[in-house]
């Protein structure tokens, strides 16, 4: 496979290697922590939403790659509190490997300042998240990941594609899930690039003290999602705050939920992100 996006020496960017220490400007759109890792697709009204609900929330605000969708958590997040939702051109020293970025300057962009044809409209393009293999090479994406076999409740990872270009993310309690799935991916004909968003979560004694108490709690009062060391609802637990994921039968299960994990002992904000079955048929 050529053009690995994703190294431990530098980054493919503007037809150049971007090598560590080196300073870069670039398109990005701002996003929260929370939004940019579930992949909801081009930047459209729904998108923004949840970027601007998420970060009200407390999420963290973070910088999307137009030209690859590579998320980056930055230093200076205060540089970018006024520009979630909204495209923004940004300098910086980026850190391929650690997923982050010494930010030096933002300033807002509009999208017409894009040229057509500009690799960094790919985002902006609902027409471009589609396999360009078709249907087949998308089913083997998705056929390999959801065969890793050390996935648990804990754990949150799911893929996008542009093109040939697989975009992996989500979150893992386990660093080795982070490498297989971009392992399982790699081999795969008709992929031509991959980028690896999956962020690997802390390990701390607080957030494994919560992850369990939110489990206890969920399979309390809502035991039908949950099996042996499985789940229909995932919760992801990063320096405190809480991401419920999955589907659920009603609304009242998502309220219940949320309810739940808020009562968690050490927990700080709940961002319950639960699809409730139908819901999006109805509207």
């Amino acid at each position: 496979m050529r053009g690995l996006l994703w190294s431990t020496a530098g980054v493919l960017l503007g037809g150049g290697l971007l090598l560590a220490g080196e300073v870069s400007t670039f398109n990005a759109y701002v996003d929260s922590d929370v939004c940019a890792r579930l992949m909801l697709g081009p930047i459209n009204s729904a998108r923004m939403e949840c970027s601007q609900n998420t970060f009200k929330q407390g999420g963290e605000p973070v910088v999307v790659r137009l030209k690859d969708n590579m998320v980056l958590g930055v230093n200076k997040t205060k540089l970018l509190k006024n520009l979630v939702s909204q495209l923004a051109e940004v300098s910086g020293e980026v850190k391929i490997k650690d997923g982050n970025m010494k930010l030096e300057a933002a300033r807002p962009i509009e999208a017409n300042s894009i040229p057509q044809g500009n690799a960094d409209r790919k985002l902006l393009d609902v027409r471009m998240y589609k396999a360009k293999g078709g249907p087949k090479v998308y089913e083997k994406v998705r056929h390999e990941l959801a065969m890793m076999p050390y996935i648990s409740e804990f754990d949150f990872i799911s893929f996008s594609m542009v093109g040939d270009d697989v975009i992996l993310s989500g979150w893992t309690v386990r660093i080795t899930n982070r490498s297989e799935a971009f392992n399982r991916v790699k081999s795969i004909e008709g992929v031509e690039n991959i980028v690896n968003n999956i962020d690997v979560l802390p390990m701390g004694r607080s957030d494994m003290q919560i992850r369990a108490s939110a489990r206890a709690a969920l399979q309390r009062f809502l035991s039908r999602y949950f099996w042996g060391s499985g789940s229909d609802i995932k919760i992801v637990v990063k320096n405190g705050d809480i991401i419920l994921l999955g589907t659920v039968a009603t609304q009242a299960d998502s309220d219940t939920a949320n309810i739940q994990c808020k009562s968690v002992r050490g927990a700080f904000t709940v961002f319950n992100m639960l699809r409730v079955a139908g819901a999006e048929k109805k509207s």
